[in-house]
């Protein structure tokens, strides 16, 4: 039964480090463009049923104890961050559901991302932080532009020094059965999973995709004071794991010290 003890705690500290290195890393993150914040999950590991061998139970079921504790999902929350405003022709947020498509210059692979801080490259082609070209592929380098207009819906426009706006292409949106599956790539990029399902290319402010707000970024949706909050909760849960451990060792030893 000390042995037992011993472990339940055991689970307990792993559990509780577990959602430290996550709220850790949610404040690591507090100021990341459109990071989405994590959640740890726990379930109760099996139970076990109680009784003497050999000895009719007094009830049917038997009383069952448990067992301790275990993660069963790391989940990613996907709410609105706050819109950040700096007047950068290139810098986008989506209000809403939604995210950009970028493709990767050394495989063409797809990924997708609401890190909407763009720039140009040396082709004129809008490109994130990482060279990864905004999809679909958005060509700035033959107009001579003064500057760029983006509406809500997309529409990507050019000024020329006589002040006149030209059309160039739209900026389309794409939305997932499941964002919180998304699988996570790093560098504010995702990947589409099985339990996230496929993208579905849409227009920004239609059938429930989000509007696009040119000149803003999205914040992370990181909540400092939940996260203090949950750090304290976490600390205290792992120092009283650790004192069921202490509790058990103690009474081991005074048990294996009783004098006959």
């Amino acid at each position: 039964m000390i042995i037992k003890t011993l472990a339940t705690g055991a689970s307990g500290m792993r559990a509780f480090q577990m959602k430290l290195d996550t709220i850790g890393n949610n404040i690591a993150n507090i100021n990341t463009t459109a990071y989405k914040r994590s959640r740890i999950e726990f379930a109760e590991m099996m139970r076990q049923a109680m009784g003497d061998q050999g000895i009719p139970a007094a009830s049917d079921p038997r009383p069952a104890g448990g067992s301790g504790v275990k993660m069963v999902s790391v989940a990613r929350l996907v709410e609105q961050g706050d819109l950040l405003q700096t007047g950068r022709d290139l810098d986008l947020a989506i209000e809403g559901e939604g995210y950009f498509k970028v493709i990767s210059p050394e495989d063409d692979r797809e990924y997708y991302t609401r890190d909407g801080c763009f720039y140009l490259n040396n082709e004129g082609v809008v490109v994130n932080a990482n060279g990864y070209k905004l999809e679909p592929e958005i060509n700035l380098k033959d107009g001579n532009y003064v500057a760029i207009r983006i509406d809500e819906k997309g529409k990507v426009q050019g000024k020329t020094a006589e002040g006149d706006f030209q059309d160039i292409d739209e900026i389309t949106l794409y939305t997932f059965p499941a964002p919180a599956n998304l699988l996570d790539e790093g560098n504010n990029l995702y990947s589409p999973t099985t339990a996230s399902g496929e993208a579905t290319e849409g227009t920004p402010g239609e059938d429930g995709v989000g509007l696009i707000r040119q000149g803003y970024l999205e914040r992370s949706n990181v909540d400092l004071a939940q996260e203090m909050l949950g750090m304290i909760e976490a600390q205290r849960a792992y120092a009283a794991n650790a004192r069921t451990i202490q509790t058990a060792d103690e009474m081991w030893d005074r048990a294996n010290n009783l004098r006959k």
